[in-house]
C-alpha cells in the first residue's frame, strides 16, 4: 500500500520517497513509491501533474491501494526521488472540487436531489443531479453556495470507523464499508470523498454556474470555481468591453443594443435575399425545349433557383431545370415540375455527370460536374 500524503496534507507539493519498483509495460515505466503526494485519477477528477527527479509524470493510477506513476524514463528500484506537483493545476482542482461539494450540499438541502455524476476537466466541471432544477432554482443555489464560501467555514477530513459512521448522514455514490473518508463542510455538506480539498471554504473564491441542461430526467450543471471562475469572468469582461466599444453603449445596455443590431441584421439579410432573387430572375435567360425549360446562371443559391422556377411556372412552363456555377465546371441544380415525376430525370442527370442529389416526385436538387454544352445536350434528350 502506498502512503497517501495527499490525504494527510492536501497542501504537500514537494516530497521525497523511495522507489519500490519500476516496470516497463505498454510503452511506459510504471513506478511505485513507498509514499506519494500525487493524487491518482478517481472520483471524476484527473490525476495530478508534476515531476519525479525532473522526469515528467504522465499519468497516475491506483490499483488495489498501490499508486502507479507512469513516465517515459526509467527510475531504478531502490533510488530516492524528489517529487514535485504542478501546484497551480492541483490547487485549481481543489478549489473546483471543494466548490462542487458546497454546491451539491446546497442542492441536496434545498431540494433533496442527489449528485449522481461528477466530472472535472480543464474547461470546468459538470455535475449531474437526479431532479429537475429550473432557472430560478439554480440562481438560488448559486447564491447560497457563494454565501457559504464567504463565511470561510472549515473543511474537515475524518476517517470514522464503521460503528461511528453508522448513525452519520452523509452523501455517497458507493456503499463504502471500509476506509471511509468524509469531507465535512460545517452543517452544509458531509460527503464520502477520496480527493484533496482546500482547508476553508474562503479559498474556493467563488462558484459560477455557467450553464444547465436536462439530463436523464434530471439536470446537468456546468460549473467553474476559484481561479477557473475568475478566468471565465475575465474573458467575459473583455468581450463585454469590446462590445461596449463597438456598440457605443454602457455595460448595462450591451444586451439590448446587441439584440437591436441582430434584428437589424436579420431584416437586412431578408431584404438582401429578396433583392438577389429579383436580380437572378431579371438576368435569367431561359431556353425552351420540347420537354422542359432550362437556364444557366452564375453564383446563385438553391433558394434563388427555386424563386426563378416559381416565376417560370407563372407562364406556360411544365418542367424546368435550372443550373448555377461558381467556376464553370461544378454546378448546383434544381429540377421542378407542376405535374410530372422528375425522379427518372434526376437519376439520369446524376449518373451522366457524377452527381449527387434527390428529392420529391415534383422537386429535386443536387450537384453535378460537367460543361454547360454537354449538360445542354443531355437535357435536350429528356422526356416527361
Amino acid at each position: 500500500m502506498t502512503e497517501r500524503l495527499y490525504e494527510k496534507d492536501a497542501y504537500c507539493r514537494e516530497f521525497t520517497a523511495n522507489v519500490l519498483s519500476c516496470d516497463f509495460e505498454n510503452g511506459f515505466y510504471n513506478i511505485v513509491l513507498d509514499k506519494t503526494a500525487f493524487f491518482p485519477e478517481g472520483g471524476g477528477q484527473a490525476p495530478d501533474k508534476g515531476i519525479l527527479n525532473g522526469i515528467e509524470v504522465l499519468d497516475v493510477q491506483i490499483y488495489d491501494g498501490v499508486i502507479i506513476h507512469k513516465t517515459n524514463e526509467k527510475i531504478n528500484a531502490g533510488d530516492k526521488v524528489c517529487g514535485k506537483l504542478d501546484w497551480e493545476t492541483r490547487f485549481r482542482r481543489m478549489q473546483n472540487h471543494s466548490g462542487e461539494h458546497i454546491l451539491s450540499g446546497s442542492v441536496h438541502s434545498l431540494f433533496g436531489y442527489n449528485n449522481v455524476g461528477f466530472h472535472m476537466s480543464k474547461n470546468g466541471m459538470t455535475v449531474d443531479f437526479d431532479g429537475v432544477l429550473k432557472a430560478e432554482d439554480i440562481a438560488r443555489v448559486e447564491e447560497i453556495t457563494n454565501s457559504v464560501i464567504y463565511f470561510n467555514l472549515p473543511i474537515d477530513i475524518s476517517y470514522p470507523a464503521r460503528e461511528e459512521a453508522a448513525p452519520l448522514q452523509y452523501r455517497s455514490k458507493l456503499d463504502i464499508t471500509e476506509n471511509l473518508r468524509l469531507v465535512t463542510i460545517g452543517d452544509v455538506d458531509c460527503c464520502a470523498c477520496c480527493a484533496p480539498h482546500v482547508a476553508r471554504t474562503g479559498e474556493v473564491g467563488a462558484v459560477k454556474i455557467i450553464d444547465f441542461t436536462p439530463n436523464k430526467g434530471g439536470t446537468r450543471l456546468t460549473v467553474k470555481a476559484g481561479a477557473d471562475a475568475f478566468s471565465d469572468y475575465s474573458m467575459l469582461n473583455r468581450q463585454t468591453k469590446s462590445l461596449m466599444k463597438t456598440l457605443s453603449v454602457s455595460r448595462e445596455l450591451v444586451s439590448d443594443a446587441a439584440e437591436k443590431q441582430l434584428e437589424l441584421i436579420n431584416s437586412l439579410r431578408y431584404e438582401n435575399g429578396e433583392l438577389r432573387k429579383r436580380l437572378a430572375w431579371s438576368e435569367l435567360s431561359p431556353i425552351r425545349y420540347d420537354a422542359c425549360t432550362t437556364a444557366f446562371a452564375k453564383n446563385l443559391t438553391y433558394d434563388e433557383l427555386r424563386y426563378c422556377a416559381n416565376k417560370l411556372f407563372e407562364g406556360a412552363v411544365r418542367v424546368c431545370l435550372l443550373f448555377s456555377t461558381d467556376d464553370g465546371e461544378n454546378y448546383i441544380y434544381i429540377i421542378s415540375s407542376k405535374d410530372a415525376d422528375i425522379r427518372p430525370a434526376v437519376k439520369a442527370l446524376n449518373d451522366a455527370f457524377d452527381g449527387k442529389g434527390g428529392g420529391k416526385p415534383n422537386y429535386a436538387q443536387g450537384k453535378i460536374t460537367g460543361s454547360e454544352e454537354k449538360i445542354k445536350e443531355f437535357v435536350q434528350g429528356f422526356s416527361f
